[in-house]
């Protein structure tokens, strides 16, 4: 009996010494030692699973070499027209820049490289584990945070964006979301509401895609005041932050360019005046006007809320259209649309959208149910708040698939909170087949299962299994041998574009990013052109091969089955393409392109020269 005793106490103090710091920090290293493990081949290769994450690392490697810290224009895109513009921000270049310059003073600058990109995003994903164990603690038991970190060291749907090579501005994305979940939740002082203000400026400098999310924690606390008066010290300090901190933010990072310009798809002077005018208005209006009745306090909010839709309004029209606004419907039809990621749910895959709904629909349903059980009780509140946080990022994710990491995220206290309940309901079942009918249910309360169950209805509605992912990428060890070669320009189709810079030293006609629309326009039109038609427009650009992989000609061919893409994607010959053979390998093709000159020659009887 002593010994059962001792035995029961020992392992009481094992798990009281558990705490969730030390908890997340174990979840993390097998995270951290799994994803290493699982990308060994993409690491080994350098081979990034999306254009995006090539073309940071081609932004980086210039900036190494000396390029200007406010001019982010990529010289080896459009090389003729004066390079291609990007809208990306310094602040994720810096410490992938510095760790590989560091690491450089001790290594061989490409194992250096190689090494940061394997586990700089790793590393990004510890503070959010340890963001979500203070979450968890404001919201339920020790049970429930214990297992809420379970659930966030597992849930694919986010954490995918912090595997290795990820290393465009997604992860910090989702890092600085739930640390202003975080703060939201944190009593309201001036202080919390300030540096909410300071997390939410760098979240919008680095992309506009977190201004839905500014406005989201504006509008929170804006709502507590609206209900109790006593929160206006963390109104007051976000509002006095959004005067300043989004323009300190922005001048060191992009330059003053910003500050005075006007672009559409950064955080720039209409978004700055909009958030600063309606800052003033929340701070004057707290500070000398009498709002201790909720009219007043309303008349405030709607004060604010016109002063900066007009200052918006006046200042920068053209953003009303959005920051694609620019993109003639050519390119967005061939190019934007089909970049999945950006689009709403409904237009998705079987796979994808029932994948992604599953998890999305009980996160939904595990808050409702949290939020109504806890809504007399001290954290009442707080669920509250976190309630309507998540229905916003479920709105936002069914309008925009890829921010359903956010939502994911801030779904995990409902997901914790939810398994626990149906773990002790299982518990406490007296026949084995309702206690295995309870962790059935149980598992509903795994994301990542959730989604896998999507996926895996979607296959039995079609009746035959169906892809739970995107085309393989093009095999881009078979650019190995055109980057031998010397540097020259190349007509390339438009998403192996950034591989081709990181892998080769040549340059390209153009990259996938929207400030580059008119070169977009050329290479989407020459590929759906006919060969006759599309000659002109590939010779013309200067470029000396054209270069492509059959699975994104593959989405382009049906868009005209006379046309170059699908002539090419059909091994057809074209009079003015030599293939080259030496340089092609697999699902990757390269071809000369053949001049006018040369025909000419050839016609006379004379080999052309090269």
């Amino acid at each position: 009996m002593a010994g059962a005793r001792a035995k029961a106490q020992e392992s009481g103090s094992t798990h009281a010494s558990l705490s969730p710091e030390r908890l997340a920090l174990i979840l993390w290293c097998g995270f951290f030692a799994v994803s290493l493990l699982l990308n060994r081949d993409a690491i080994a290769h350098l081979t990034f699973s999306d254009p995006d994450n090539a073309m940071r690392l081609a932004q980086v490697r210039d900036l190494i070499a000396g390029q200007n810290w406010f001019d982010t224009t990529q010289y080896r895109t459009n090389p003729s027209g004066g390079g291609g513009p990007t809208h990306w921000s310094r602040f994720i270049d810096a410490p992938i820049a510095g760790l590989i310059w560091l690491l450089g003073l001790f290594a061989e600058p490409r194992t250096a490289e190689r090494l940061v990109l394997a586990v700089y995003p790793p590393l990004l994903a510890l503070p959010v584990l340890l963001v979500l164990s203070r979450i968890l603690q404001m919201l339920g038991d020790r049970t429930s945070v214990l297992f809420g970190l379970v659930i966030a060291a597992t849930t694919l749907s986010y954490l995918h964006h912090f595997a290795p090579l990820n290393i465009d501005h997604h992860n910090w994305q989702i890092l600085l979301s739930v640390t202003l979940l975080w703060l939201a939740l944190r009593p309201p002082g001036f202080g919390n509401g300030l540096l909410a203000a300071l997390v939410a400026s760098i979240y919008v400098e680095i992309s506009l895609e977190g201004f839905p999310f500014l406005g989201l924690f504006w509008a929170l606390f804006v709502f507590d005041w609206l209900r109790h008066p006593s929160s206006a010290g963390r109104l007051r300090g976000f509002s006095a932050g959004m005067i300043l901190f989004p323009a300190l933010w922005s001048l060191p990072f992009r330059g003053p360019a910003y500050l005075s310009g006007i672009f559409c798809d950064s955080f720039s002077l209409p978004y700055l005046l909009a958030a600063a005018s309606a800052g003033t208005v929340f701070v004057i209006g707290i500070a000398s006007c009498r709002v201790d009745s909720p009219a007043r306090r309303t008349g405030v909010v709607l004060i604010a809320g016109i002063v900066a839709a007009a200052g918006f309004g006046l200042v920068g029209p053209s953003c009303l259209a959005g920051p694609f606004g620019e993109l003639e419907p050519f390119v967005r039809t061939y190019w934007y649309d089909p970049i999945y990621e950006g689009r709403p749910l409904w237009v998705q895959t079987p796979a994808r959208m029932l994948g992604y709904a599953m998890p999305t629909a009980i996160g939904v349903a595990a808050t409702l149910w949290a939020a109504a059980r806890t809504r007399s009780g001290p954290e009442g509140e707080n669920w509250l708040r976190l309630g309507l946080a998540i229905a916003f990022a479920a709105i936002m994710a069914c309008l925009v698939v890829r921010t359903i990491a956010v939502a994911h995220a801030f779904m995990i206290p409902a997901f914790a909170a939810l398994g626990v309940a149906l773990w002790r309901r299982a518990d406490a079942q007296s026949g084995s087949l309702r206690r295995l009918g309870g962790v059935l249910l149980f598992m509903l309360a795994i994301p990542t299962i959730d989604m896998a169950l999507g996926f895996r209805l979607a296959s039995l509605r079609a009746g035959s299994p169906v892809a739970t992912s995107a085309a393989p990428p093009c095999p881009v060890r078979g650019m190995d041998a055109l980057a031998k070669e010397r540097p020259t320009l190349l007509f390339s189709t438009i998403n192996i574009a950034p591989a081709l810079l990181v892998r080769t030293p040549h340059s390209v006609v153009t990259t996938g990013h929207h400030r580059n629309h008119a070169t977009l326009h050329r290479v989407l039109s020459a590929f759906l052109a006919r060969p006759a038609a599309a000659r002109a427009l590939v010779a013309g650009s200067g470029a000396q091969y054209l270069v492509f992989c059959d699975e994104e000609l593959a989405r382009l061919a049906p868009g005209n089955p006379d046309g170059l893409a699908a002539r090419l994607l059909a091994g057809q010959p074209i009079d003015w393409l030599e293939p080259q053979v030496r340089l092609s390998a697999g699902s990757f093709h390269v071809y000369r392109i053949r001049r006018p000159t040369e025909e000419a020659a050839r016609s006379a009887g004379n080999p052309p020269r090269h």
